[in-house]
């Protein structure tokens, strides 16, 4: 069965073809064998993954599995502590793992929720209501004001029929639908009129349709079909961390082959090349850090939720940080989500729709007869109007009252006699009141070029006067210019007083006296110019992408700064369609507005950017926007405003629906990902540290100073306390004047690799020294005193080095010594564990310590200072050189 183009084709065609009768709906037995030929109306969910996936998955990691390698070896040797210790962090960083991916996704699950419970159909030719999931195409389906939409409909009837469309398209205004319009296959979604679709709502009038797809075939569902075709991709940080993990595997596997085959033609046993093969896996991986990225992430996603960015994906925080394109929405993300009045025009000219006025003023009438014809309601006080109805009616609702003029005792005052209602083929309504002694006044509000045709007067300076040529002219220009600003636009006229209502009232409606013209918008937050401006400081390019019209996306957009005149370029849906990708990727360069676009093309612009290499942020609150929330490389939905899908496919949601918390957000990502490459260089040139002091003392035939043991220890608990320290580094001045990093770009750059190199030589001479220095000072416990000035030696020595790593360009004295009171609680802890390893007689047996005296910590001291006094040395001297490229402007 065809199921393309249904808006294009005549309602009997459409009935034809699904073989239904529109009187009567089908038959129940008819029903029942398409129920079973389609199945249920409803969402298919994606296959869960199993328990036995995640684990595999958690042990399926390059330096996991040299881990694991390294455990079974220290088990057939003998060394049960070394093994246990390995296993032990190796099931930990798993449990850690699993933990994150119960988070399940909930983007399926509501956008089952959003589908209606119940519909009323015809079925036999009477009117049923059964369960939405039986619904099946051909069924007929009647609508009426607050009814959710339940399928997909081709409309067979349309009664004042407006429906709320903007979940689906982005658009904010309810969309007046016509049954019997015929439209060109082409025609984008959010402009065909006599179709209907699923988890839209009725705001307006009644109707009629016929099923044309359920469940899975419906826009809805395509929806959900390609949130499951979407994979979960590996953040840039994820990316960037799994492929050091892997240069550091192979680096340590090629370290351990050459150590292992000099330590075999130097004469030594297998059993004792196993056993450096052991320590040099131990000191290479840093087994703490998969712990300290998660634990600092969780701090960083508390400080967003107290700016009211709550974080689903840990990950997603430093990822919004390395953002180079927000994509976003502009219903209720750029905008508040409410039609405003903003622009009253009289024949006397422009007038400020907020100033107080009376009925007998020009702009007080105005306000005062457009509230009046509206069936919008309106209640709370000044300051804190609520009203309920279609957005138009409760905009000129609010604008009255904000005037002075409250609907309430309008209505009192001039309650409704009769009226004309809207509908879509008449463009205008009208209501008729006592608002003079001389009669009865019809109010005619409608689009101003069907007022305009149907008025020969003016009021002017408080007189009806005849519409000159001038006069009508002045209307049009001001009606243009508002068009042009993407304003819409409704004109106020009067009819002349009557004495009695009678007969058709629709014949009142001419030769109308003009009152004036009222513009309304949907008007940026206040927020949203100068959060844009904020994110263009700090390199960020944003991009528009809505479903609206083009005029009025490209005057939001230039209102709050995001059409550039470099790039004053806009594309519609209908030109993005007849792109392919090449000429996309030129596009997306270009412009800054896309409007009237589809779900399609919000994932084809964010594949564009990202084939480009931008890190793309996209935000969104409809249904419309899932897809692309879970294909962009962080998906920011809106909490107030945003449904559940959205939120559901998003990896951080605003509380708030504020532009300006995304800026703040980026900025806390920003911080936390300089945190990050801190402490990662903090581990890492500590890891690199121990494995240049392994290897220098299988190549010079020494002792080793250090077992696996003391490596475990130093690299998951004494290195991780100054690391989270690290993670809670505060934001450096100017983090939000530097552009973006490069998405290619490694977590530790060039120059911190070449502190990360002089800094572990400098700690492997110290260390070394020490270990000499141990092994003379007690020559019957050669070897424990000698690791003990080792594991002492290099502990102290990395907690001093961990408040250098708060900078890799500057002194730590210039920078606020004591500005990270916990990196100095670090350093404390780190003492106190190192104090008791060495003093408890238990402990000191299982690390095979020696007693050391006072002298001996003097010694200790000594080497372990002495490290990062020689490199704050050097950053003083060299700090410009090591200055990371991507901070510079």
């Amino acid at each position: 069965m065809s199921t393309h183009h249904w808006h294009s084709r005549p309602v009997a065609d459409v009935a034809s073809e699904l073989e239904t009768t529109l009187s009567t709906g089908l038959s129940r037995q008819e029903a029942a064998d398409r129920l079973t030929r389609y199945g249920p109306n409803k969402l298919v969910e994606e296959k869960k993954k199993s328990i036995w996936a995640m684990v595999a998955e958690q042990f399926s990691d390059f330096l996991v599995i040299i881990l694991l390698v390294a455990a079974a070896l220290s088990f057939l040797l003998g060394e049960m502590l070394d093994a246990g210790a390995i296993m032990a962090i190796v099931i930990l960083n798993a449990a850690l793992g699993i933990v994150q991916e119960f988070k399940a996704d909930q983007a399926l699950s509501a956008l089952k929720q959003l589908t209606a419970p119940t519909c009323r159909v015809l079925r036999e030719g009477e009117v049923v209501s059964i369960d939405s999931r039986d619904l099946v195409p051909g069924d007929v389906v009647l609508l009426e004001a607050g009814d959710p939409v339940p399928a997909d409909l081709r409309l067979t009837q349309s009664v004042m029929l407006r429906i709320d469309e903007s979940l689906l398209t982005g658009e904010s205004v309810p969309v007046e639908k016509d049954a019997g319009r015929l439209l060109k296959a082409e025609t984008a979604m959010a402009d065909r009129v006599n179709m209907a679709y699923m988890s839209t709502y009725v705001t307006f009038g009644r109707g009629q349709g016929v099923v044309i797809a359920t469940g899975m075939q419906t826009e809805v569902g395509r929806i959900a079909g390609k949130l499951q075709e979407e994979e979960e991709e590996a953040t840039p940080l994820q990316q960037r961390l799994s492929k050091f993990g892997k240069q550091l595997g192979v680096a340590m596997l090629i370290v351990c082959a050459v150590v292992g085959a000099l330590g075999l033609f130097r004469g030594m046993g297998w059993l004792e090349v196993v056993m450096v093969a052991v320590s040099l896996a131990v000191a290479t991986i840093p087994e703490g850090l998969p712990a300290v990225v998660t634990i600092v992430l969780a701090i960083g996603t508390k400080r967003m939720a107290d700016r009211n960015a709550v974080i689903r994906r840990l990950s997603a925080v430093e990822t919004l940080g390395s953002a180079t394109v927000i994509c976003s929405d502009k219903t209720g993300t750029l905008t508040r989500n409410q039609m405003t009045v903003t622009r009253l025009w009289l024949p006397e000219g422009w007038v400020d729709p907020n100033r107080k006025a009376t009925v007998d003023e020009p702009h007080g009438l105005l306000l005062a007869a457009a509230a009046l014809c509206s069936d919008a309601s309106l209640s709370g006080e000044a300051g804190d109007y609520k009203s309920v109805g279609d957005p138009t009616e409760t905009a000129l609702v609010v604008a009255a009252a904000q005037a002075g003029l409250d609907k309430r005792q309008l209505e009192k005052q001039y309650p409704r006699l009769g009226e004309v209602p809207f509908s879509s083929e008449r463009k205008r309504m009208t209501t008729f009141h006592h608002l003079t002694a001389e009669g009865i006044t019809g109010v005619v509000k409608g689009a101003p070029d069907v007022v305009l045709r149907l008025t020969n007067r003016i009021r002017k300076g408080g007189e009806t006067l005849p519409l000159s040529d001038a006069d009508r002219a002045a209307i049009e220009a001001a009606n243009h210019e508002m068009a042009g600003q993407g304003v819409r636009v409704l004109a106020v006229a009067l009819t002349d007083p009557q004495a009695r209502l009678e007969g058709d009232l629709e014949r009142l409606e001419q030769d109308l006296i003009f009152v004036g013209l009222i513009g309304m918008t949907d008007p940026p937050r206040p927020e949203t110019a100068p959060a844009v401006a904020e994110a263009r400081k700090a390199g960020i390019r944003t991009i528009m992408i809505t479903g609206d019209h083009v005029d009025t996306a490209v005057a939001i957009g230039r209102e709050v700064g995001i059409v550039e005149a470099e790039r004053s370029a806009s594309y519609s849906g209908v030109q993005l369609d007849q792109m392919d990708d090449a000429a996309l990727e030129e596009a997306v360069q270009k412009a800054n507005v896309f409007a009237r676009v589809s779900p399609e093309h919000k994932l084809r612009i964010v594949d564009a950017l990202r084939r480009r290499g931008e890190i793309v942020a996209m935000t969104g609150d409809g249904v419309n926007d899932a897809p692309a929330l879970k294909r962009a490389d962080i998906g920011v939905a809106m909490g107030l405003s945003g449904t559940g899908v959205a939120k559901g496919a998003s990896d951080m949601v605003l509380m708030d629906d504020n532009y300006a918390t995304i800026v703040s957000a980026i900025e806390e990502g920003r911080t936390i990902y300089s945190n990050i490459q801190k402490f990662t260089f903090f581990l890492l040139s500590a890891n690199l540290a121990e494995l240049f002091i392994i290897t220098a003392a299988m190549l010079t035939g020494r002792p080793l100073p250090l077992q696996p043991i003391h490596l475990l220890w130093i690299n998951l608990i004494t290195d991780s306390l100054p690391a989270i320290a690290l993670g809670m580094e505060p934001s450096e001045p100017g983090v939000m004047e530097r552009r973006p990093r490069d998405p290619r770009e490694n977590v530790i750059t060039r120059p911190m690799l070449i502190q990360m190199f002089i800094q572990a030589v400098l700690m492997t001479v110290a260390v070394l020294w020490a270990h000499s220095l141990g092994m003379a000072k007690d020559p019957a416990n050669a070897a424990e005193m000698g690791s003990t000035y080792a594991f002492a030696t290099i502990t102290l020595a990395e907690l001093v080095w961990a408040h250098s790593c708060r900078n890799t360009t500057k002194p730590v004295w210039t920078i606020g010594l004591f500005k990270n009171r916990f990196a100095w609680l670090a350093t404390i802890m780190g003492v106190l564990l190192l104090v008791v390893v060495m003093t408890v007689p238990v402990l000191e047996r299982v690390f095979q310590l020696h007693e050391v005296h006072t002298q001996d910590w003097l010694w200790i001291a000594l080497f372990s200072l002495g490290v990062t006094a020689v490199m704050e040395l050097v950053k003083t001297v060299m700090g410009g050189r090591f200055s990371d490229p991507a901070a510079r402007r």
